[in-house]
């Protein structure tokens, strides 16, 4: 067999063996993530054997000149299960649950928005509101595509399921999808999400 030969039966042998998984028990990593319930922020992950658990937290504050100030927090919790490994991308599956909260200022100022009032104007049409909490479950199904041991990229579509029990929102969006953007109170469920990265992030690895 000749220099050429060895290299295609080579070359044949390594196309056809199965490919290596990477193995992920024990790592942490940081970054950011958008969920598809509404959630964005810093972004903690550790995995234990092939369940990845994952932590999202973002805030929010702006104090008026002339009022109290306005805050805004918003986290999310998921466990996924990689239930296709590879050594450049895992394939998961999982459930999150994605939590909103507003204080009354917050929630006071996006009703007088809503009904046309001027900042710092009288607005006798619109009532003084409380705290809002809000939840939305998600089914997330996540593609994590591996850059080196130490970098990930990570998108994600799937399920979300949102109820609404007041008019007003703590997990505000604009992606498109009726279920997550409806400002009315009611149920929602959609599959999907409203563009490429609208579920996207980043992982650096330690």
């Amino acid at each position: 067999m000749n220099r050429m030969a060895r290299v295609l039966v080579l070359a044949l042998v390594l196309a056809s063996a199965p490919a290596l998984a990477r193995d992920m028990n024990g790592k942490f990593g940081i970054g950011y993530d958008q969920s598809l319930g509404g959630v964005s922020g810093l972004n903690l992950k550790y995995h234990i054997g092939n369940v990845g658990i994952w932590g999202t937290l973002g805030f929010d504050l702006f104090k008026p000149a002339e009022s109290d100030p306005r805050t805004a927090v918003r986290f999310a919790v998921a466990a996924l299960y990689d239930f296709a490994r590879f050594e450049v991308v895992n394939l998961g599956v999982g459930i999150r649950a994605n939590v909103g909260w507003r204080n009354g200022e917050a929630v006071t100022a996006d009703r007088r928005k809503a009904a046309g009032c001027q900042a710092g104007a009288a607005c006798p049409l619109v009532t003084k509101a409380g705290s809002l909490w809000q939840v939305n479950i998600e089914v997330p199904l996540v593609a994590e595509v591996f850059f080196s041991d130490h970098f990930a990229l990570h998108l994600a579509t799937g399920l979300t399921f949102t109820i609404l029990t007041t008019n007003d929102v703590a997990l505000k969006q604009e992606t498109g999808r009726l279920s997550t953007d409806t400002k009315e109170k009611g149920f929602g469920f959609g599959i999907g999400n409203g563009s490429l990265f609208g579920a996207a992030g980043f992982t650096v690895y330690f």
